[in-house]
């Protein structure tokens, strides 16, 4: 399965405070040259700063492709601020049937009356958006807010071409180095695209390095194991996903293969 933040994109990607969500996370490479309020990021309106900082913990999970856990971020944030128009947009793309329906109808009503910013977010909810309409939108996010992480990265993850897509993950990674997923997300585009398994390697080990208590860097570490046939790493790598968190389909589904297999090779040699 392919672990990479375009995957998410398949299922799509009191008063009032104008909090900053995941979006304005920064590292001193980003801010040297400009100040926090000249940042241009986008505005996630909530009536509670708990309800952002719990969205944002869910924005973090879902950019490393961890839904259960990005579920249980929003639908906390969303228990503290039920019109919080941007945890209303993801928890539409972590939920499915009529409950997805309801997050969809609730979140374009919700922001008819936040920042345009934050109606464009929604917009990709619409009925009938095209793959193509959703492309521009995340241009047109990544145009009025180059600042922000979260923006940036669903920016990436839907050019439209291997190339462009893999040019601005450079390009992501260069602004911000800090930034986990992306690293994630490059990695994929060097194993399946380009077929660089030492730049893959590379970048899925600083994945680890930066994201260590998340399941997915391991996950991933295991399906570069078993692309380039070590299936006793990559066993490693996903018993180590599944000891960080036991319902990783991904990884159980690919350990109970591994073991299938192995008994299949035994049974052959009787």
């Amino acid at each position: 399965m392919r672990k990479t933040s375009s995957a998410v994109i398949g299922i799509l990607l009191a008063s009032i405070i104008a909090i900053p969500g995941f979006s304005q996370k920064k590292d001193s490479k980003q801010t040297s040259g400009k100040q926090i309020s000249q940042l241009k990021t986008m505005t996630w309106t909530t009536k509670s700063a708990e309800a952002k900082k719990l969205a944002s913990e869910g924005a973090d999970y879902f950019m490393n492709i961890e839904s259960p856990q990005a579920y249980e971020k929003f639908k906390q944030a969303l228990a503290l601020d039920p019109d919080f128009t941007v945890a209303l947009v993801f928890m539409a793309n972590v939920t499915e049937g009529d409950v997805k329906k309801d997050y969809v109808k609730r979140a374009l009503k919700s922001s008819e009356n936040k920042t345009e910013g934050e109606k464009l977010f929604a917009s990709i909810l619409k009925e009938g958006a095209t793959r193509e309409a959703n492309r521009d939108v995340w241009a047109k996010l990544h145009e009025m807010f180059p600042d922000g992480g979260m923006i940036g990265n669903f920016y990436v993850v839907t050019r439209a071409t291997p190339e462009e897509r893999f040019t601005a993950a450079q390009d992501y990674i260069a602004k911000f180095p800090k930034n986990a997923c992306m690293y994630n997300t490059l990695a994929y585009y060097y194993m399946l695209d380009k077929k660089d398994m030492a730049k893959a390697k590379e970048c899925f080990d600083k994945y680890i390095e930066l994201y260590p208590n998340g399941y997915n860097p391991y996950d991933s570490m295991g399906e570069y194991y078993i692309t380039n046939g070590d299936v006793e790493n990559a066993k490693k790598y996903y018993t180590m996903a599944v000891e960080k968190y036991p319902f990783s389909n991904s990884s159980v589904t690919a350990l109970q293969k591994i073991n299938e297999d192995a008994k299949k090779q035994v049974v052959n040699k009787q």
